[in-house]
């Protein structure tokens, strides 16, 4: 007998919003994917500084590529590197953050 267990996003994931326009207020905990198709994927950082993560889709410097799962989490690549501020360096995997 063969089980099939649906997707479902991991343990500790944030939360991905598909939204058309960036928020002016946005929630912790949540990703922001940016228009249709996406431009931009925005979050807070994670290191709880407030601090707003913008990452463009776009053909501008720096720019990320997405990864969109079918649980309903995303990838984006390469790492997310402040250079600035708080100075977090950090991957999102399947919609979770992992230190680098």
């Amino acid at each position: 007998m063969v089980v099939i267990i649906p997707d479902e996003p991991p343990t500790g994931a944030w939360k991905t919003q598909k939204v058309e326009d960036i928020p002016d207020a946005m929630e912790p905990s949540t990703i922001y994917v940016v228009g249709s198709p996406p431009w931009a994927v925005v979050f807070l950082c994670p290191c709880g500084c407030q601090g707003r993560v913008n990452l463009s889709l776009l053909g501008s410097h720096p720019r990320w590529t997405l990864e969109e799962h079918e649980d309903g989490t995303i990838t984006m690549s390469p790492s997310i590197n402040w250079t600035t501020g708080c100075k977090s360096h950090f991957w999102l995997r399947r919609s979770r953050i992992e230190a680098c």
